[in-house]
């Protein structure tokens, strides 16, 4: 026990409360340098030091009175070899464990029913020679390096630093006088330990914030995308990076007293509905109208998504200015719906009068221009009906006249016209599961809708996987029956790009592929939906490309026809 110097019971307690005012130190170091003081000069022990979690080793962080030579030689517990099979283990899988009663401590492989242990897990002797003279009490289960005695340590103690099932290091005490320490003494040190664990553990906390505000700063502002931290309860603006600031027109002091909805030119019903359309069309992104500072509207996607920052809950939005090409776009419609409507009166006219001419007494290979004349007007009038139909579509005014189509054969027609593009692609077309090798005998199960656009989404579909498709591999389409439907899927071993993934299913997604609109998986998504179905799509580099096509089943009964 301490001697009668080291003071009474009043005067080691008040200590103890001097040094848990210590702890609020901020600098680990010093602090930890002021408690080793306090500690030592409380005690009267000449050695003290703390062990702190590095890795997976709980070196020295600090020590007084040691030798340096002990500090070298016991600075690292990591052992060298795994431990054998008469010694205690923390689990069933061989690891590397620490050494040494320092190490059984800090793992917590202690037994209290013996006497040199705590119930905290803690290890103190008055002797090490008395305690390693008697060869039954480690009873072979602990392995000691023996430095400790080795130095001429007679007591010793080590109080773990654990605090909510975390051990943070050791408190090692010292000295070459046996018996300098009682079980009053070990049990102050361990609340004095335990709060020093505290004080470790929130000053982790503190750090790992610092380090992640850190990081969130530089991603934050070193970066000239548009970026914002919305308060997700109230709109308000919380912080903005100086591209922000430059996009909107506004200081920072400025902008963060405003809301979003000073921003966004939507009203909130609308917003919602755009919402809605982003989760229907798989978009990771929302599509707004956005007000700069000098009244400006500018067309914006913003990807938003919650975070954590400082201890508050927020929406972090990148935006993108995508005006000039929404611009293009609404110019491209306009243009679309010109040519739809102007085209449609004279090709009319030139299949009309080419049926006229063919009616006419003409050579045979007048006969056959005149027909060829007739048959390509007739099929680019069809093509611009189809292509009103999809603006009607898109306008929400498509009266949709349900009925019962053989699925199978429609499906064949469109793999038989990609034929010859598959041919010149060097790339193999595949009827897979749900086709009958003889056509004349196949059963189809029959869709509600109609088969004109059905047409339209399997052509769409069969031409993009063609055309997407690597030389000398295969596009195989197949069928297969849905407890109240059918899907449709068409495979091919190309790869969708990441940078149209997100938006596959808009308007105008392209990855620069020669001659594409960017239309065919919208057309066939826009048509699908209107006929009450779904369309997804899986793609990676091991299986390529899949894209599946839900529709439900016509109601009425045998509607099952054969091709």
């Amino acid at each position: 026990m301490l001697p009668e110097s080291h003071g009474n019971q009043a005067d080691r307690d008040s200590l103890l409360e001097g040094v848990a005012l210590l702890l609020a130190v901020p600098d680990r170091q010093a602090l930890l340098q002021v408690v080793l003081r306090l500690v030592g000069g409380w005690t009267g022990c000449e050695a003290v030091g703390i062990r702190l979690r590095s890795g997976e080793d709980y070196p020295y962080y600090t020590t007084q009175g040691f030798p340096e030579q002990f500090i070298m030689a016991e600075n690292s517990l990591c052992a060298r070899q795994p431990a054998g099979p008469d010694q205690k283990a923390l689990s069933d899988t061989p690891s590397r464990r620490l050494e040494c009663l320092c190490g059984a401590v800090l793992e917590g492989r202690t037994d209290a029913a013996l006497p040199f242990f705590t119930q905290h897990g803690s290890f103190f002797t008055g002797s090490t020679s008395r305690l390693l003279a008697d060869p039954s009490a480690l009873g072979g289960v602990w392995r000691v390096r023996n430095r400790c005695n080795t130095a001429g340590y007679e007591t010793v103690a080590l109080i773990p630093l654990r605090a909510a099932d975390t051990t943070y290091g050791l408190l090692q005490l010292d000295d070459r006088r046996p018996d300098c320490l009682d079980k009053p003494d070990i049990e102050r040190l361990e609340r004095l330990a335990h709060g020093l664990a505290i004080i470790l553990s929130r000053q982790e906390m503190a750090q790992a914030l610092a380090d992640s505000e850190s990081r969130h700063r530089a991603m934050f502002f070193s970066n000239i995308a548009v970026k914002l931290l919305i308060d997700p309860m109230t709109g308000s603006i919380v912080d903005a990076n100086p591209a922000a600031c430059d996009f909107y027109g506004y200081s920072l002091g400025e902008i963060q007293k405003l809301s979003i909805w000073d921003i966004n030119t939507m009203p909130q019903e609308q917003i919602r509905q755009e919402m809605n359309r982003a989760k229907d069309e798989g978009r990771g992104f929302f599509r707004f109208r956005h007000r700069c500072a000098a009244g400006e509207m500018r067309e914006v996607e913003v990807y938003s998504g919650p975070v954590e920052y400082l201890g508050r809950n927020l929406l972090f939005s990148i935006v993108h200015d995508v005006t000039d090409r929404v611009r293009a776009e609404e110019a491209r419609d306009r243009v679309e719906q010109i040519v739809r409507h102007d085209l449609r009166s004279p090709l009319a006219g030139i299949a009309g009068l080419a049926a006229h001419l063919a009616d006419t007494p003409l050579t045979p290979k007048q006969h056959e221009i005149a027909a060829v004349i007739r048959d390509t007007a007739t099929g680019l009038g069809e093509l611009v009906g189809r292509n009103l139909d999809l603006c009607k579509i898109e306008q929400g005014r498509y009266l949709l006249v349900p009925n019962p189509v053989p699925l199978a054969p429609l499906v064949r027609r469109q793999v038989q016209v990609a034929l010859p593009l598959a041919a010149r692609r060097s790339v193999s077309l595949v009827l897979g599961d749900g086709f009958a090798t003889d056509a004349a005998g196949e059963d189809s199960p029959c869709v509600a809708g109609e088969a004109g656009l059905l047409a339209t989404v399997f052509s769409n579909l069969i031409t993009n996987a063609v055309e997407a498709a690597p030389p000398q591999t295969a596009v195989t389409v197949a069928l297969a029956a849905l407890a109240d439907g059918v899907a449709a899927s068409v495979h091919n071993f190309g790869v969708i790009p990441e940078d149209i993934r997100h938006r596959f299913f808009t308007k105008y997604a392209t990855s620069g592929k020669v001659g594409g609109t960017g239309l065919g998986a919208y057309i066939a998504r826009r048509i699908i939906q209107l006929h009450g179905g779904d369309i997804d799509w899986e793609s990676n580099h091991e299986t390529g490309t899949r894209l599946t096509v839900r529709l439900p089943l016509h109601a009425s009964p045998g509607c099952r026809q054969s091709a």
